[in-house]
């Protein structure tokens, strides 16, 4: 890479450095103590050049004030090996990325059951003339719109609402486990101890939850994989716990 290429990049560094990792503040400083010493060689070497042609003669040590130390070259290797042995994504990122994502789908289903409900909310009107029909002629008088209007409800619409509900049942408990995940250190502490283990980044990895059995998998790189059974039982809400919370919502 050339010097400006280098300069370009190190610019980007020294930039967003103010929300970067300590790493790459460490890096970006080291870097730059360096480049100091390159930027202050091309000035001296062009003010040496400039004495040489006019006869003047350097005092001793001049060219050396843009020296590259020892303890610059250490530093900055230590921060380039800093910058690869850091963790920048986590388990808890992951789970915590796994949980936006569930709620985005939740959305997307939520809107579909409202949109199937509506289908079916003409069973409502039905219900609504059937309870009001006391009299014989209120009763005919319903006779005659469902004999003219077909009121029934197919067997798609019932599948498509039944279809939403189980989409919604699936996203938000997914959501609720990512997020659940998220907070618990046991299971963030294991994940992110076999991926250093294992030298694999979790940035990308596939995670899923199985109620059935309570069991988290998580895969990454197509050589890690971790199953974590029975440590978000706690954090189960009931038939009852869900009703509570919607009425009060």
């Amino acid at each position: 890479m050339s010097y400006l290429k280098q300069a370009a990049a190190l610019l980007c560094l020294s930039v967003s450095a103010a929300h970067a990792d300590p790493t790459m503040t460490d890096l970006q400083g080291s870097a730059q103590t360096i480049l100091n010493q390159l930027s202050a060689a091309q000035s001296l070497t062009a003010g040496a050049t400039y004495s040489a042609i006019n006869g003047d003669i350097l005092e001793p040590g001049i060219m050396q004030d843009a020296t590259v130390t020892e303890q610059m070259r250490l530093e900055y290797n230590s921060d380039i090996q800093g910058v690869i042995d850091a963790t920048y994504y986590n388990a808890e990122m992951l789970f915590q990325d796994q949980h936006e994502q569930a709620m985005v789908n939740l959305d997307s289903a939520v809107d579909n059951l409202v949109a199937a409900t509506a289908v079916l909310m003409e069973v409502q009107a039905v219900a609504s003339m059937a309870a009001n029909a006391d009299t014989v002629q209120e009763q005919m008088a319903v006779q005659a719109v469902l004999t003219n209007n077909d009121m029934t409800i197919s067997a798609a619409d019932v599948s498509n609402y039944n279809n939403a509900l189980g989409a919604v049942q699936s996203y938000a408990r997914d959501a609720g486990a990512f997020l659940a995940a998220s907070r618990n250190a046991t299971m963030t502490g294991t994940v992110d101890a076999y991926a250093a283990n294992s030298g694999t980044s979790l940035y990308g990895a596939t995670v899923a939850y199985s109620p059935t059995f309570d069991i988290m998998n998580i895969s990454a790189a197509n050589v890690f994989g971790i199953g974590l059974q029975g440590l978000l039982g706690a954090d189960t809400v009931t038939l009852a716990d869900v009703y509570a919370a919607g009425y009060g919502s």
